[in-house]
């Protein structure tokens, strides 16, 4: 840093300083050699921290800094997978060797962009929560001026216009022959599905000590972590419920443990948990299974295919129909909120539908000999 005096008896100084990432001139004139000195030295060390702290970050650095610093130990693995996605995804788009302050928010609507072609809207809000998580914590820690993902437009396809979310009253019951002809560990899980409206994973983590076919009841107490730990872990609430079973429910149960047991002796199977949904891989039966057995069984009455997940959303329509209470049938489905429960409502069956317009006709009709007569109006002038 080389100091000149001018004729008139300042002090200048011409400084190279990275702005922006580009190397620019910077000239600094004072009357105080000192003063100079000192507004040349805090000009020189901010600039070299903008640079360090705003260009040299590769996306890829900062997101494993970001992941081991505050996320790794400290969210679920199901977490760590979703943001590993977001990331794999993101790093296919631009490149492995992005720099985390060069991506602006049009690039940034470009990917988002690219994901809608392919993903639901669901899936691609997702990503882009997760991503635009890493850059907020940047923009926090001063690695980033702004977020470029703030203001992005989520678009994708609606998948929910296309796929049944539940599946309609007459067809249940042709489910249910089907189910009652012989009996397989998929199959039994997709009963116990439409009869009670679990979760997948409160199914598969049931035990003979569970259930209590004298009382008619099912006591749930654990699901079961079939992506990580395959084994028990606490319901999506923490909380433990009873379930109430009707009596062909009781029958199909009774019937289907009796035949899980010779299963278990035919092959040779150790089963120390009791688990009645236990599987000749020694281990419970996997969703894929199920839903591939479902897709089976609605092609066979003729219905359209829904997943084992849209059983559930197909019994909070047939407790409705059956005319159960909401607070009833939010505890029944393990709802801790009952607003969980209402947005189930948006997917009403044609039967209660039918019922609803029923109950208008008959509320709000007026027999006709008590109907007020309306006289024709004579215009007014």
């Amino acid at each position: 840093m080389k100091i000149k005096k001018l004729k008139n008896g300042k002090y200048t100084v011409r400084l190279r300083i990275k702005i922006d990432g580009e190397w620019k001139e910077k000239r600094l004139t004072d009357e105080s050699e000192t003063n100079l000195m000192y507004k040349a030295s805090r000009l020189l060390k901010q600039a070299e921290h903008d640079s360090s702290s705003l260009k040299e970050w590769a996306f890829k650095e900062f997101y494993a800094l970001f992941m081991k610093t505050f996320k790794e130990g400290k969210s679920s693995p199901s977490t760590i997978d979703l943001y590993e996605l977001a990331y794999n995804q993101f790093i296919s788009y631009f490149d492995e060797k992005i720099k985390l302050n060069s991506i602006d928010a049009v690039q940034y609507q470009q990917f988002i962009n690219h994901l809608a072609v392919d993903y639901a809207i669901a899936t691609v809000d997702t990503r882009h929560r997760k991503i635009r998580a890493v850059f907020n914590k940047a923009v926090h820690l001063g690695y980033m001026k702004k977020n470029p993902a703030i203001g992005a437009h989520i678009s994708g396809q609606d998948v929910a216009k296309t796929k049944a979310q539940y599946m309609e009253t007459d067809k249940v019951h042709l489910l249910l022959k089907e189910l009652a002809k012989f009996h397989s560990v998929a199959r039994a899980v997709i009963f116990v599905a439409v009869q009670t409206g679990m979760r997948f994973e409160e199914i598969i983590a049931l035990t003979k000590k569970d259930i209590n076919l004298n009382k008619k009841i099912i006591t749930l107490e654990n699901a079961w972590d079939y992506k990580y730990t395959n084994f028990f872990v606490d319901t999506k609430t923490g909380d433990e419920r009873t379930i109430y079973i009707d009596e062909s429910t009781c029958q199909f149960l009774g019937s289907y443990i009796e035949w899980h047991n010779d299963y278990l002796k035919q092959y040779d199977l150790v089963n120390p948990y009791n688990l009645i949904f236990l599987t000749y891989h020694n281990k419970p039966v996997d969703n894929a299974s199920c839903n591939k057995a479902l897709k089976k069984l609605c092609k066979m009455i003729d219905s359209e295919p829904v997943t084992l997940h849209k059983l559930r959303h197909t019994h909070t329509g047939l407790c409705v129909e059956a005319g159960m209470d909401i607070i009833y049938v939010a505890d029944r489905l393990g709802h801790s909120d009952i607003n969980t429960t209402l947005k189930y409502y948006s997917h009403l069956s044609n039967n209660i539908r039918q019922q609803n317009q029923s109950k208008v006709d008959a509320f709000f009709t007026l027999e006709t000999d008590k109907m007020p007569q309306f006289l024709p109006q004579t215009p007014q002038k």
